[in-house]
């Protein structure tokens, strides 16, 4: 099949888990023998750096890109309160990726149009007019919930109800946009569901991230001598679940375990999160996250707001490391607590649940390899990959 694949940001450099899941796909299309055109929107967040990706990669792809300014501007966003639209969608819908859109589809015909997204919505007229094959949306998260859960994780009542007015105007935005594809495929079982629940009529159905056989670590069991979170802190619910973490989790842990260390992993550390606790070390963004997600330690994932899947834990996982959780950050990995991983929703359990593990090293390493073992059986990309063409081919009839 020839696929048109249209990416709100570059899915490589893979900065963070929404570029994995793009990237995942890209490879997967790829290794299955189909052609893929890759045309991306560039922000300042997610540059487009053609020198450090490797030749083979760009010929493959033909990936081309259009530099938006989709930074928060507050007189945009003033403005923007005097008209219908979602300010989360209008910063990425510009005339010049239109221009470019135009360019490829009127030279090159497409079996296939997946849109990475719903920030990639807007392109979906344009689109039609000139693609007559299948538009499906590849839905990373049900945006308007991220917005409604940050809205009630925040204390100040004056930015409160403006992420609320947010969560209002996107899910307005996300409800109708779902009846304007011809099929979803969306990141977890969960946000399936939730899909349906908004009365979308069209065909929803799951496409997780998976990981290649060739990208697995080596297993690598060792002692449990720290705590780690890996996650952009330039995305505000890992912002406030970190917080939350060192507020009310970590000095529980310190109280019963003097001596262990928490290690904080990602881009974009800055003033807005206090880190400043006994034992923590701040690594900030590392040139490659298995280095972290393989290094013996608890991963946490204290997820407080957001959606979709967390692909670091699904790396984690991979890694055989044992992962503590909230439920939230664990939606769409459909693994059981207490034998793939441990959810935790209040402070108290989920410190305990890290002072059982580093007490009980034995029943850490059965939950890594448990891990590993359900990931490599549930994850493989190339597999998931499959079944997505397979389904597209089924409703299609391609």
């Amino acid at each position: 099949m020839r696929i048109l694949q249209l990416c709100h940001k570059p899915p490589r450099p893979s900065q963070d888990g929404g570029c994995r899941a793009m990237d995942a796909l890209t490879r997967g299309l790829l290794t299955d023998g189909h052609e893929v055109k890759l045309l991306s929107i560039a922000t300042e967040k997610h540059p487009w750096r053609a020198a450090d990706l490797d030749a083979e990669y760009i010929q493959q792809t033909g990936i081309e890109t259009v530099h938006l300014d989709t930074r928060v501007n507050r007189v945009d966003a003033f403005a923007n309160l005097l008209t219908g639209d979602s300010y989360n969608i209008s910063r990425f819908h510009a005339p010049e990726f239109e221009q470019l859109l135009v360019h490829v589809l009127r030279r090159q015909v497409f079996d296939l149009v997946i849109f990475e997204s719903l920030f990639t919505a807007p392109y979906l007229p344009l689109v039609r007019h000139y693609c007559d094959g299948p538009l499906v949306l590849r839905a990373h998260n049900v945006e308007h919930r991220i917005w409604e859960l940050m809205a009630a994780e925040t204390e100040a009542f004056t930015k409160r109800m403006y992420l609320q007015h947010l969560a209002e105007r996107l899910k307005a935005y996300e409800v109708n946009a779902l009846h304007d594809f011809d099929a979803i495929a969306a990141i977890s079982a969960k946000d399936c569901e939730d899909f349906k629940a908004l009365g979308c009529t069209c065909p929803v159905f799951t496409l997780p991230f998976g990981l290649d056989d060739s990208e697995l670590p080596p297993a690598a069991p060792g002692p449990i001598d720290h705590v780690f979170h890996i996650g952009a802190m330039d995305w505000d619910p890992n912002v406030q679940g970190v917080q939350w973490f060192l507020d009310q989790v970590w000095p529980t842990v310190l109280r019963e375990l003097p001596e262990a260390q928490l290690k904080l992993a990602g881009r974009k550390f800055n003033d807005q999160l206090d880190v400043q606790r006994t034992n923590t070390t701040v690594l900030g963004e590392v040139p490659d996250a298995w280095d972290v997600l393989c290094d013996s330690g608890i991963m946490v994932i204290p997820l407080r707001s957001g959606s979709g899947m967390r692909i670091k834990a699904i790396e984690a996982m991979a890694a055989g490391r044992p992962v503590v959780s909230t439920s939230l950050g664990m939606e769409g990995i459909h693994g059981q607590h207490g034998t793939h991983f441990f959810i935790a929703d209040d402070a108290n359990s989920f410190a305990q649940r890290i002072i059982d593990l580093h007490n009980n090293p034995r029943q850490a390493q059965e939950i890594g390899e448990a891990a590993r073992a359900f990931i490599e059986t549930e994850f493989s990309n190339q597999a998931l990959t499959q079944s997505l063409i397979r389904s597209i081919q089924r409703i299609f009839y391609l």
